[in-house]
């Protein structure tokens, strides 16, 4: 992210404490991603190992529940992402009326980041949208 050459030393430490927010946000999502696909994985093995047909459609059951787990809260982490990355541009172009210093309060950005939005973006389809369809393509295979 750029910044303008007419920001004060105020300025650029706020857009360091935002910066090391977005940082956090940002390594948490793909931390959730790294365990849901381990733990789909594992459910999905389970499935197979298993000896019973119940057992084996269950298991993956469990693997799409967990996958839609994972997607709110990786969702969650992105919109706040999103939220604290519009916090900094604000800043950085001083659009509308500026923020309070140093503050960390993103609700004036709520109406320009929705959930559904962030739920549907590219990134998280293609991840948790994969992985629930095929794990509920193999419940239909396995019933």
């Amino acid at each position: 992210m750029t910044t303008s050459g007419n920001l004060s030393e105020q300025d650029l430490k706020h857009l360091e404490l935002l910066q090391s927010v977005i940082t956090r946000l940002s390594n948490n999502s793909f931390l959730v991603k790294g365990w849901c696909i381990t733990l789909n994985s594992v459910l999905v093995a389970v499935a197979s190992g298993s000896a019973s047909r119940s057992a084996h459609w269950r298991s993956v059951l469990v693997a799409v529940t967990v996958a839609i787990g994972f997607w709110l809260l990786d969702g969650y982490y992105l919109r706040q992402e999103r939220l604290f990355r519009a916090l900094y541009e604000g800043i950085v172009t001083r659009r509308g009326d500026p923020p309070a210093l140093l503050t960390m309060d993103t609700r004036r950005y709520d109406g320009d980041v929705s959930w559904l939005g962030v739920l549907l973006s590219r990134p998280m389809l293609f991840c948790y949208g994969v992985l629930a369809t095929a794990d509920s393509l193999l419940i239909l295979f396995l019933r």
